[in-house]
């Protein structure tokens, strides 16, 4: 049902009572499709844990998680927030393939405090051999990198003002690094004030429109680790540190259509019509983010700024498309939350290999309209079993 975009199991229900001759050649179904009610309670009383392991065995046989990018991200389940005491979205863990945007585990946790125990326990579920493993900046924590190490993977991690002292430092250096960078050019006897560190630090810039905003980026990089406090004695691990610099501009237009967003500089100054003049309270907002960064392997700053991109794949390629089309933050179930959650995955899953391989449309909502007008897509993808995606 959800692979067809019924996105309700009253919905779901109802698609197959309408197939029920087409799924009697693989299931016996013989009092044909069970009730919602009697659907909610078997998906409140299977073992969530179980089910988990089962999703990670199948998807394990389809994809290798080994030198691969797992970018790990935990998603509020907003429509649980009712139903619990504190009124705190419970959440689940995702980790994800980044570059094809599978799910290959999944963790409940209570709420967002639970992110940093739940982490490394999915961690030891995976074979993380070779891979890059990267998370948003509640993971940078010592015990989950050196976890990632023992077991023969590399991480990519963000520092932000959770970790207020090595975040200061990489503002700090990067800040003046970038300033005597541009000393240097216009004067050839120009002496930094890190030597060391110059010599080893590296930018870069990218412009892009994306949707309907203007798009700076500047990544830096530094194998110079030094810089912080914390890689003498707590990450003597961390060989690149780095800092990512955002600013996104909304796109305006006048009344004939003409472009008329704002230059950086005017953006920064005034703002613009659609938005005020943006103000940096954290290091992260709508209008401008600044994030540090930190990593085992010596990366130059297009590499970095490339995982970093590809982490946030997970919101655009996952979260939203949970929430969007499969309506999961609407949901109203309690008990069989995970186990929905799951199906979910199932369905999301199977969609994002058919498009992969080139058997449906590329849009999720589009594929789900093929799944449900072809049986023949049905038949190889949910009762002929998916061989190995690589």
């Amino acid at each position: 049902g959800f692979l067809t975009g019924r996105t309700t199991i009253r919905r779901s229900l109802k698609w197959c009572e309408k197939h029920l001759e087409e799924l009697r050649e693989y299931l016996p179904l013989k009092n044909g499709i069970a009730s919602p009610s009697t659907v909610c309670r078997l998906l409140s009383g299977i073992d969530e844990e179980l089910f988990a392991l089962e999703f990670m065995e199948w998807i394990g046989e389809i994809v290798d998680t080994k030198g691969i990018h797992l970018a790990v991200d935990g998603k509020a389940l907003r429509a649980g927030m009712e139903k619990v005491k504190d009124f705190r979205a419970p959440m689940i863990l995702n980790v994800i393939d980044a570059v094809t945007g599978l799910v290959v585990a999944q963790m409940p946790i209570k709420n967002k405090d639970c992110e940093i125990k739940a982490i490394p326990e999915v961690l030891k579920l995976l074979d993380i051999r070779g891979s890059i493993v990267t998370t948003d900046a509640v993971g940078t924590q010592t015990q989950i990198m050196e976890q990632i190490l023992s077991r023969e993977g590399h991480f990519v991690l963000m520092v932000k003002k959770n970790q207020p002292q090595s975040y200061g430092e990489i503002v700090k250096y990067f800040g003046e690094m970038s300033e005597d960078k541009k000393r240097m050019k216009e004067n050839e006897t120009y002496r930094p004030r890190y030597p060391g560190m110059q010599e080893k630090y590296e930018e870069i810039s990218q412009k892009e429109r994306n949707r309907d905003r203007e798009e700076y980026r500047w990544y830096s990089v530094c194998t110079e680790c030094s810089l912080l406090t914390k890689t003498q004695k707590e990450w003597p691990f961390v060989k690149t540190v780095g800092l990512a610099r955002q600013i996104r501009i909304p796109v305006e237009r006048d009344g004939q259509g003409n472009d008329m967003t704002p230059d950086i500089k005017t953006f920064l100054e005034k703002g613009s019509r659609r938005r005020p003049k943006p103000v940096q309270e954290a290091e992260t907002g709508k209008d401008i983010q600044e994030t540090g960064m930190i990593s085992d392997m010596e990366l130059s700053a297009e590499e970095m700024g490339r995982i970093k991109r590809e982490h946030w794949a997970v919101e655009n390629r996952l979260h939203h498309v949970l929430d969007d089309t499969f309506r999961e933050d609407r949901s109203p179930a309690k008990k069989s939350k995970h186990n929905l959650g799951l199906i979910r995955k199932f369905a999301y899953n199977i969609l994002r290999i058919a498009i992969l391989s080139g058997d449906c449309a590329e849009l999720i909502t589009e594929a789900m309209d093929d799944f449900s007008d072809d049986h023949l897509l049905r038949k190889k993808y949910v009762f002929g079993g998916i061989d190995s995606f690589y």
